[in-house]
Parts: structure tokens; sequence; C-alpha cells
């Protein structure tokens, strides 16, 4: 009998302990950890900016917590003949509450502030090169990639440059960097593609918005720019507007299941993202003449 009941207590034990996963603090600031699943409800304390937390991954259903995403998150939606002419909006990014634990408190927080890699700052780079900024904060999280390989890509001229660098990590996380252009500083653009293991996709996107936001190169002044809603934090530097015109046909074909860009003139960007039973594929496009 009592080996009966050693053998449930060590179960329960090893049960208990699967259920809690190591996350950390991406708000870009300090995140409140709430008594209850309610902003309205009493702060226990203010967890720091990248600061590690136990997260309950098995827990009961919880309040929902939405993240909206727009251009600079301004207040008014798009006016009719921007929309018209764009086809962009925002986005409410969907999540929910989820019950934590730091230092010795249990409360909640929103979960689309955290991830499970820790919260690294980006190394700067005087070059803007965006393969190398990306390659080298990926190292940061997976180590040395394991290969390196680059391809030469059908050109229509001789002076056009067109070929991708494929870097590959440990555990299958992967970045993909093409370019194309008609000449050596002409018009083109470039597309860098990251699979990312195990992460869902609010994970992906604060990864690239450290990534876009290292060197705060957004030329627009945030204090003139009135907010839909302030997060105070790393959201806040969101600027792609939500493709609300994808339909499933386009989505299968091009196998994303969501859509940002934005157009100015000379220049666009885009993102896309695809999330997995494995991971998340978020792909940041950008170019112009």
């Amino acid at each position: 009998m009592k080996i009966s009941i050693f053998f449930v207590l060590l179960f329960s034990s090893l049960n208990s302990r699967s259920q809690i996963k190591p996350v950390y603090n991406w708000k870009g600031g300090e995140l409140p950890l709430y008594e209850k699943p309610d902003t309205g409800s009493r702060v226990l304390l203010k967890i720091p900016n990248g600061a590690r937390l136990q997260q309950n991954v098995s827990q009961a259903v919880l309040p929902a917590f939405n993240i909206i995403l727009s251009y600079y998150g301004v207040m008014e939606l798009p006016g009719k003949e921007e929309l018209d002419r764009n086809g962009g909006t925002w986005y409410s990014m969907p999540g929910t509450w989820t019950k934590v634990k730091y230092q010795d408190k249990t409360g909640y927080v929103p979960q689309l502030f955290l991830s499970c890699l820790p919260d690294l700052q980006v190394a700067k780079n005087s070059k803007d090169d965006f393969e190398e900024l990306t390659t080298g904060y990926l190292t940061r999280f997976f180590g040395t990639p394991v290969s390196r390989s680059k391809k030469e890509l059908p050109k229509g001229s001789k002076d056009e440059i067109n070929y991708q660098k494929t870097y590959r990590f440990k555990n299958g996380n992967y970045q993909v960097s093409a370019y194309q252009y008609f000449e050596k500083d002409g018009p083109g653009g470039e597309t860098h593609t990251l699979f990312l293991k195990g992460l869902k996709k609010h994970e992906a996107i604060l990864l690239l918005l450290k990534l876009t936001s290292y060197n705060d190169s957004i030329d627009i002044d945030f204090h003139d720019v009135k907010k839909r809603v302030m997060t105070n934090s790393l959201y806040d530097k969101f600027c792609w507007w939500y493709n609300k015109d994808l339909d499933k046909d386009t989505m299968k074909e091009r196998n994303i299941d969501t859509e940002f860009f934005f157009y100015q003139e000379g220049g666009s960007a885009s993102i896309t993202l695809k999330e997995t039973k494995d991971g998340v594929i978020i792909t940041y496009s950008f170019g112009g003449c």
C-alpha cells in the first residue's frame, strides 16, 4: 500500500513538473504580474524586461487578451481611398492571459508578451545588412550554423543579381536570404525567410520587430501619432498594414496564413507568416527603385 502511494505521489510530482516551462518577458519594459487575469486587478509586482519566469502550460481556459497590430497603431481606420488603393487595415492578434510564477509570486500576464527565447539585444550593424544582422542574432540563440550555402539563380541579363544564401542551424531552424536586383545598386529587392522551430506567430513577430527596429531608424515622430492602442511595448513599433483580402486558395498556394505590407513612394515591404505544428515560417521582403 505504501509503495502504491509512493508511486502515485512520484507520478503526480513528475507530471506537475512537466506542466511548467521557462519563458521570458519580451514586452520591451516591465510586465505587471496581476493577481487575476484582468488589468483591473491588483498588481503583485512588475517583472523586469527580459526576466525569466515559469509558465503553467496546462491550465484552464483563460480570458482573451488580443493586441491590435496596425500601421503605427493610428487611432483612425485607414480612409476609404487608402483602403481601395492598398487593401490594408489593422489586425487583432488573438491571445489569452496565462498563469505564471516569478520569484515567489504566482499571477497572470498576457501570453502575447512572452517568448520561449531569451530576450537578447540585437548587435548593431553599421552596414545596415539585414542578412548579417539576422544571422548574427539567430547564432546567439541556436549556435553557429551547421551549414551555409549560396546558390546562383537564373538571370535575365549579365548585370542582374539573383542568388540566395541558406543558413541551417541545429534542431531544424533555418534562414534563407534571397536577392534580386537588375544591377548593382539598381532597383530590386530582398526576401529573408526564417523557420523558427517551436515558436508561435506572436513570438516570430516580436523577433522580427527586434531586428527591424533595433536602431530606431523609422522616419516618423511617434509623439505626433495618435495610437489605436498603446501597449507601451515592442508591438508599438509595428509599421505594416494587414492584408484583409487574402483568400484561402491564395494562402494555400503561397503557403501562408497571414500577410502584412506597406507601400510608400519608391519602395515597399511585406511580412508573411505560416504557423505549423512544428513552428512558424516568417518572411520579410523589402525593395524599391
